[in-house]
């Protein structure tokens, strides 16, 4: 219910900035390019479309959220332009279900070269001739999607006998083609019958293939999709463009070859068939600013088409002189973003921090969150500051522990803690106990909380009413998963691998990975391997192990425990106690808590 009230929210400030509002923004790639990607789109085009690389795979890279579509789209775009290239645009996730996913990719390539040809200018026999074998291809494809047909057929109750029969009729060795080459049963000689085909093609200099959202796909298609392309179609005048997160496909390419070598085999498999990798950038604080005076900009409607592209023209040619900020006020409302779209896009921008936080998808749901908080807040009749409300958020998603330290003290001591806070990070007193040296620069951002003691009471009420979950900005990235995934092994020698990994991560992707392997918890048949890595990272960082009492301290875990699991849990009283003031549990469990609390620390 929550989201559909949400889709008609924004966030309006009243007083003297009214009519300014913050929509809730789509996950869906721009058409725009608000990230200055445009100068990657070029280079991309002009390597598929030029011939000194032929055939060639390009790799768009980057993690979750990061604008590997947009980036496509861009490509998209300027190849369009070119009359002599045909674009074939493919997401092999939409065909996951297919019956031949190799074969399905195929024959989408196979349709759009022959619509091109179907209605290029030439001679009617040349482009019967091509046309037919087009149909020579797509027959040996069809062998493989024989059960796709008969799966069919059942379900509707009216089989394709026509469809049937073509698939299921081998065709003669040495049947010659309109061509006169040899056509052959099944993919023998596909890829040397679909080169021969290329090099007759006229009109069409490149091929280009764009593959979107491989690395949604489940192993065995993002394989199939692999094979389609360098066994098969990988032949002169074809290029392909594969926007994907390269540790997951990594990964997924590991878990489909299971093998004790199967890294480093999957780095060569991928490096084999990508000849140009090109790596978005992560937003650096000024691009991140200036996407989100973007996005405010363009959603706000106080601009004319035109005017809003003028904008983003300017910002692009500021980003590549080095000029920021990128976007700057216009000389009046109508030509340019307004002033409080460039004061809450620097305050946010410079908020996020880290890294992590400064993917496209992060800003956009960091944006919606922040407008869902605010019209809970408005609704509830509480009278808060906007610029309060986005400094509590900022603490909330960026240090969840000191936010739940505020919320879980009295109104005395929250006054004097955040009074502490803000004179330590003014460089006028010591640093409060329970708070980290990284919060200081959050402490000493505008506005001072001191004195607006009842508005941070209101936010906290408001707060609890929601769940906070630090990887909504999409901090989990491909190398955090491998290393969450190595922590969840069953082989104790592949934990302490990836626990020693995790030693050489900054804090708060040691957090983020900490709070992933509690959701490992309700994912695995046995939590064992979890319960053991949450224990042993504790050990080894304190500053984990209140992270990990948390995740571990749920009542519905608690009864998948066992007398020996709990043993493990002997370097985190917390959750020791918390077992043993859970009613309903099993009693040697609770017996195995208290006596694991007897023991002296191991």
């Amino acid at each position: 219910m929550l989201l559909v009230i949400a889709m008609e929210l924004s966030v309006t400030i009243p007083g003297p900035q009214a009519g300014f509002a913050v929509p809730l923004f789509d996950d869906n790639p721009s058409v725009d390019d608000l990230l200055g990607f445009d100068t990657v789109a070029e280079v991309v085009a002009r390597v598929v479309s030029a011939g000194g690389l032929d055939p060639v795979t390009v790799g768009i890279h980057s993690a979750w959220g990061g604008g590997k579509s947009t980036a496509l789209n861009l490509v998209a775009n300027r190849l369009g332009r070119i009359g002599s290239v045909v674009v074939v645009r493919i997401d092999p996730w939409e065909f996951e279900n297919a019956e031949d996913l190799r074969g399905t990719l195929i024959a989408q390539v196979l349709d759009e070269l022959q619509s091109r040809v179907a209605s290029a200018e030439m001679e009617p026999s040349k482009r019967r001739q091509l046309v037919n074998r087009l149909g020579d291809l797509r027959r040996r494809i069809a062998w493989g999607r024989v059960a796709g047909v008969l799966v069919s057929s059942a379900v509707t109750l009216s089989p394709n006998f026509a469809e049937l029969l073509d698939a299921l009729t081998p065709q003669p060795k040495e049947e010659e083609s309109d061509a006169g080459t040899a056509s052959s049963q099944g993919m023998a000689g596909f890829r040397l019958a679909f080169e021969q085909l290329m090099g007759e093609v006229d009109g069409i200099e490149k091929v280009v293939v764009l593959v979107d959202d491989l690395d949604r796909c489940l192993p065995p298609t993002i394989m199939a999709t692999l094979e389609a392309i360098k066994l098969f179609l990988s032949v002169r005048r074809m290029a392909f463009v594969l926007a994907a997160d390269e540790d997951l496909i990594r990964e997924a390419i590991g878990v489909h070859l299971e093998g004790a070598s199967r890294g480093g085999f999957a780095k060569l498999y991928t490096e084999k068939i990508i000849q140009l990798p090109i790596s978005l950038p992560v937003l650096s604080v000024e691009q991140a600013e200036a996407y989100i005076t973007l996005l405010l900009c363009k959603n706000a409607g106080h601009l004319t088409t035109q005017a809003f592209q003028d904008v983003v023209n300017a910002a692009n040619e500021r980003r590549l002189q080095g000029k920021a900020p990128y976007v700057a006020a216009g000389e009046n409302e109508s030509d340019g973003p307004r002033v409080e779209h460039l004061v809450m896009a620097a305050r946010i921008a410079a908020g996020l921090g880290a890294d992590v936080w400064r993917s496209p998808r992060a800003i956009k749901r960091f944006l919606n969150a922040f407008a869902v908080r605010e019209h809970l807040t408005r609704t509830s009749g509480a009278q808060l500051e906007l610029e309060v409300l986005l400094k509590l958020y900022l603490l909330e998603i960026r240090y969840l522990e000191e936010f739940r330290l505020l919320s879980q003290q009295s109104s005395a001591e929250r006054t004097a803690l955040i009074a502490d806070w803000e004179r330590w990070a003014s460089d006028d007193g010591d640093q409060p106990q329970d708070v980290r040296e990284e919060t200081k620069a959050w402490a000493a951002s505008h506005p001072s909380l001191a004195g607006l003691e009842a508005q941070v009471e209101r936010y906290l009420s408001i707060a609890a009413t929601l769940l906070s979950d630090v990887r909504f900005g999409g901090a989990v990235t491909g190398a955090l998963m491998r290393i969450i995934e190595g922590l969840a092994d069953a082989s104790e020698a592949t934990r302490n691998a990836a626990a020693q990994e995790l030693k050489e991560l900054e804090s708060a992707d040691r957090q983020v990975v900490v709070q992933s392997l509690g959701i490992q918890l309700s994912r695995l048949a046995d939590p064992e391997p979890v319960i053991w890595s949450l224990s042993t990272v504790s050990q080894a960082d304190p500053d984990l192990a209140d992270t990990a009492s948390r995740v571990l301290s749920q009542p519905t875990f608690f009864r998948r425990l066992e007398p020996h699991h709990v043993v493990l849990l002997g370097v985190l009283p917390d959750v020791l106690r918390a077992i043993i003031g859970t009613e309903g549990l099993d009693p040697d469990v609770v017996e195995a808590a208290r006596a694991e609390l007897t023991e002296p620390p191991r």
